[in-house]
């Protein structure tokens, strides 16, 4: 039967609630004093509405307790206001990092961030990727493990917006966000000949991990400028403080290197651990420098110094990347931000005064 005008479903005048009843979308668009399709461009569409009269409907919805129906604005959208953000391993305190900065800006930006642990397996991850198109989801932040481009790629063409972060990636494909790992690299073995060594050791990763291969080609341009250098590598299968310790084992004898870089914190942590547990001093005997900066940087067992990633702002900024995608459909053009490292001095190899 056909409504009245000016009378809600329930028989009441429009703009008036049912007592105890949920707000509705004509709720909130009476009390912000818009249309029901500019609340409905606020929750589907955003980019869409000014600022002002944004603010407006979601002070009103918050006024009201009012709560978009999921289902119908999936419907409405064509996907729902999840974002999926896949990692190798949450635990990892760079991976941690990373999420807050992704989880802040998903907030911001009254998104959901489901966070996917693809725990070091290109199965998983592959997996969690084909969950997230399954399950609509407005777009993913991903942190490539084993996806190759041909698999992020049939993830878009699935309608999933994406961004890539911690590797660079061609502007063609998706947005990206990155560091610049060579000159990172360059930067930790740069300092090490500064303060006058010449033997110095690498403790990396495996090479096929491309901030690992990143890192190593920075140490070798380094070493290329002084012909009295030396550069020995060691690698490791999985970079923790425990591979640090175990690969210092064999960093002593009659032609132990006088320095160690090792490729993150933790593995130079271990590194230094280890050091001081077979009697030498550090820096004294041998410096060390990590790659991260990560929280327990400053609390080792002497104050690393390090290469500094700004690893919230990896992921904060991947997020909107993708978000922009998201607002800005056809019109939106992909972008790959490089940040650069910064080499943060502590007492693990200090400045010579």
């Amino acid at each position: 039967m056909r409504k009245a005008p000016g009378v809600h479903e329930d028989g009441g005048p429009a703009g008036r609630r049912r007592s105890g009843a949920p707000a509705r979308l004509a709720d909130v668009a009476l009390a912000a004093g818009v249309s029901t399709a500019t609340v409905s461009n606020v929750l589907n569409w955003p980019g869409k509405v000014g600022p002002a009269t944004t603010e407006r409907v979601r002070q009103a919805m918050a006024a009201l307790d009012y709560v978009p129906h999921e289902g119908a604005v999936r419907l409405r959208r064509g996907s729902s206001r999840s974002i999926g953000l896949v990692l190798p391993d949450v635990a990892n305190a760079f991976y941690a990092r990373m999420a807050r900065g992704a989880a802040d800006a998903a907030f911001d930006h009254h998104y959901t961030l489901i966070l996917c642990d693809s725990a070091d397996d290109a199965e998983r991850e592959e997996g969690y990727l084909a969950m997230l198109a399954e399950q609509r989801a407005a777009g993913a932040v991903v942190a490539p493990l084993g996806a190759g481009t041909a698999r992020l790629l049939r993830l878009r063409r699935r309608g999933v917006r994406l961004a890539v972060v911690d590797r660079a990636e061609p502007t063609t494909q998706s947005c990206s966000v990155s560091v610049d790992d060579v000159r990172g690299g360059r930067l930790a073995v740069e300092h090490l000949l500064a303060l006058g060594h010449r033997n110095i050791a690498l403790v990396n990763g495996a090479l096929s991990i491309r901030q690992c291969a990143d890192r190593y080609e920075g140490a070798l341009q380094a070493v290329a400028c002084r012909p009295d250098a030396r550069l020995r590598q060691v690698n490791v299968a999985t970079m923790d403080a425990e591979s640090g310790r175990s690969a210092a084992s064999g960093l002593t004898g009659a032609d132990a290197p006088t320095a160690v870089f090792g490729t993150n914190d933790q593995l130079a942590i271990g590194v230094t651990q280890a050091l001081l547990g077979a009697g030498l001093r550090v820096p004294d005997d041998v410096a060390v420098v990590g790659y991260g900066d990560l929280e327990i940087a400053p609390y080792g067992p002497v104050p690393l110094t390090t290469v500094a990633q700004p690893v919230y702002e990896l992921g904060r900024t991947a997020v909107e990347l993708m978000l922009d995608e998201i607002d800005q459909g056809d019109r939106h053009e992909h972008r790959s931000r490089v940040f650069a490292p910064e080499l943060v001095v502590r007492q693990s190899a200090p400045r010579v005064s």
